[in-house]
């Protein structure tokens, strides 16, 4: 049973309920303050009296009303999952939607320092999905020497296709898009490929043309002054993870100082996320390991570094830690 509460312990738990008169009000917290310690031990003289076993099963039934709500490893407000063939074949039907919008003094518009106008983009695109679906048939022998670099592989489709009209180059490269994103879409998405000199997988190849193709549109974009093209936060969840995934190696693959140490990457935005990475190839991460680096930014941005569409030294970030090592991470 409860023990017996004093006038005082009384007051002072009325007075923290809020449920005084207004002329007792002012006098109780006078005497006691507006958050009285007393509170404290009526609370637990109450608690004494009122507090029960509680049923066997309420740790099961919280436990099943909990994952009926949200899927274990699931965050809440979590960005959905996107497979890499459905992230490029999102990213080909908008292209596609681009270039269809394309007036014929837009295809003349300087896009690229390498591929000259939009026509001549479009068609580099042409001989970039041809090779890609060659490198995705496991029958196909090897398209082109990988020691090309990605503009020499594609220079005999760029030139058979100059004489076309642009309708031709764009219906050419949807043609060849759409093969890759079906070939991409059968088979054993973890299955190795080339990519030029890359050894990656099916889905990594596919994943690395979407980011291209967003890219380019961001050329096209730029050329014919359109808005900057955005994707969802699937395909950008999809894209910074496979960024962060390669980065050891992109640094190994870059040259200079060779990778060292342990940095976090928070990136924010819809499709941001905490990454914690070794950055010598082949190293692992434990959990009581302190990092070198901390980074933080924005996650589009990072993406468009990556993509040579923003330089590192105009990205917005926030670094504690070793600046040089964090210079290193961002450098293209």
């Amino acid at each position: 049973m409860v023990e017996e509460i004093s006038a005082a312990d009384e007051l002072a738990a009325l007075l923290a309920l809020d449920a005084l008169p207004e002329d007792e009000q002012a006098d109780a917290e006078l005497r006691y303050g507006t958050f009285p310690a007393q509170l404290a031990d009526v609370v637990a003289v109450l608690a004494e009296g009122t507090a029960q076993q509680p049923p066997d099963d309420l740790r099961s039934r919280t436990l099943e009303r909990a994952l009926e709500r949200r899927p274990d490893g699931r965050p809440v407000g979590a960005v959905e999952s996107v497979s890499a063939a459905e992230a490029f074949d999102r990213t080909v039907a908008e292209f596609a939607e681009l270039l269809g919008d394309l007036s014929a003094h837009e295809w003349q518009a300087p896009a690229h320092s390498a591929h000259g106008d939009v026509r001549g983009l479009v068609a580099h695109l042409v001989g970039v999905e041809r090779l890609c679906l060659a490198w995705l048939d496991p029958s196909a022998p090897a398209p082109v020497d990988p020691h090309l670099d990605h503009v020499a592989a594609t220079r005999p489709t760029v030139d058979e296709l100059a004489g076309a009209t642009p309708e031709a180059v764009a219906a050419a490269w949807h043609d060849a898009a759409r093969a890759v994103a079906a070939q991409g879409a059968s088979g054993d998405p973890n299955r190795p490929v080339s990519f030029h000199d890359v050894s990656t997988s099916v889905d990594g190849l596919l994943v690395m043309r979407t980011f291209e193709l967003w890219a380019h549109a961001m050329d096209i974009a730029l050329a014919t002054g359109r808005a900057m093209p955005t994707l969802d936060a699937a395909r950008m969840t999809l894209m910074s993870t496979l960024l962060i995934q390669v980065l050891p190696g992109a640094m190994a693959y870059r040259g200079g100082p060779a990778p060292r140490g342990t940095a976090r990457l928070v990136l924010t935005g819809d499709a941001g996320g905490c990454y914690t990475v070794a950055l010598e190839p082949g190293a692992t991460v434990t959990d009581d390991e302190p990092v070198d680096v901390t980074i933080v930014t924005d996650v589009v941005d990072l993406c468009r570094v990556a993509a040579r569409r923003l330089p590192p030294e105009e990205l917005a970030v926030q670094i504690e830690g070793d600046r040089d090592l964090a210079h290193a991470v961002l450098a293209r």
